[in-house]
């Protein structure tokens, strides 16, 4: 055989073989990944007739669930700040109860709260993680920094 026949044949086999792993890895995926679950019931496309009836009563149509969500969000005076206490508790506990390096919340009154985060925002100094917190109390507006107080002060007593 000539060289760039083998050649050829060669590029073939190879093209076969990656069409063969893309080919089973695409069933894989498929076969893995076709009915997962979400909120408890298959795919949204499979539930139609009987299926979305009975979701329908247990959980409301979307336009119910969304309004009670913005009910229950509208009755709850830390709303808006609840996604970035999801960061704060990162380092400070989820109670506010302190990590590692990172100081105890729980306890203190929001005018510390407030006077310190205002104080970060400013790039002072309050202690030895300020550099930390520079560029987080930076991103935070006046009542964002109210809110965070009044809400460590309320609901992390010690």
């Amino acid at each position: 055989m000539e060289k760039g026949t083998k050649r050829r044949i060669m590029r073939n086999e190879s093209f076969y073989l990656v069409l063969a792993i893309c080919g089973f890895m695409y069933g894989l995926i498929m076969h893995n990944y076709s009915n997962l679950e979400y909120k408890g019931y298959p795919r949204a496309q499979a539930c139609y007739g009987e299926c979305y009836e009975q979701y329908v009563a247990e959980n409301g149509t979307v336009v119910e669930q969304l309004q009670a969500k913005a009910a229950e969000a509208a009755s709850d005076p830390f709303s808006s700040i609840r996604g970035l206490w999801a960061g704060c508790a990162a380092c400070h506990g989820q109670n506010g109860q302190g990590m590692g390096a990172f100081p105890r919340l729980a306890g203190q009154s929001a005018d510390d709260i407030i006077s310190k985060l205002t104080t970060y925002k400013n790039r002072g100094e309050v202690g030895n993680m300020s550099s930390t917190m520079w560029a987080q109390a930076g991103q935070l507006s006046e009542n964002d920094i109210e809110t965070l107080g009044k809400f460590i002060q309320e609901t992390m007593n010690e």
